[in-house]
């Protein structure tokens, strides 16, 4: 039987990282497994991109490029083999029963193909998974956890919704 799984999707800046953390807190989720991505001290989309457990440990995954590998890709070269260990890591503190809560899959992180599938199974094991998915990356996010993510309960934020989302998002693991 797997565990409640909820995936938050949204537009970039629409308010996802907010509603998790607030979820977190009403749940007294303080160092569930998993992680978050962020820029450092720079603006969204500065020269590197940081994966950081929620025990503290901080990796570079990717970083900006001057030109993108493919016509329209992204200007990032992700280095799927520090992201690979790093995330797949951060997953093992849900062998102690904890959550799992990662913040967020987009896009850069879409060539991860070992992380991809550990997901995909801790999406079928009892551990509760939350999950933060940029919208613009959801489809192809969807077709790597296969069943599982499709199965899993999504949450859309928006401006509009976001501050009540929170709350729900709780009710989904039925721990308040």
């Amino acid at each position: 039987m797997s565990g409640p799984n909820v995936i938050v999707s949204g537009d970039i800046g629409s308010g996802k990282s907010t509603v998790i953390r607030a979820t977190m807190a009403r749940l007294g989720w303080q160092h569930p497994g998993g992680f978050f991505t962020h820029w450092g001290q720079a603006e969204r989309g500065g020269a590197v991109l940081f994966l950081e457990t929620w025990s503290g440990n901080i990796h570079p995954i990717a970083r900006r490029v001057a030109q993108p590998a493919q016509p329209g890709g992204l200007p990032y070269d992700l280095d799927a083999s520090i992201f690979n260990r790093a995330a797949m890591a951060s997953l093992q503190p849900a062998a102690d029963g904890h959550p799992v809560v990662i913040d967020e899959l987009g896009l850069i992180e879409r060539n991860a193909a070992p992380f991809a599938q550990a997901l995909a199974n801790l999406f079928q094991g009892p551990t509760p998974v939350l999950a933060v998915i940029q919208r613009r990356a959801l489809e192809g996010w969807l077709a790597q956890l296969g069943a599982a993510g499709h199965a899993a309960k999504r949450v859309d934020v928006g401006i509009a919704t976001r501050d009540a989302l929170p709350a729900k998002v709780a009710k989904l693991f039925a721990i308040l």
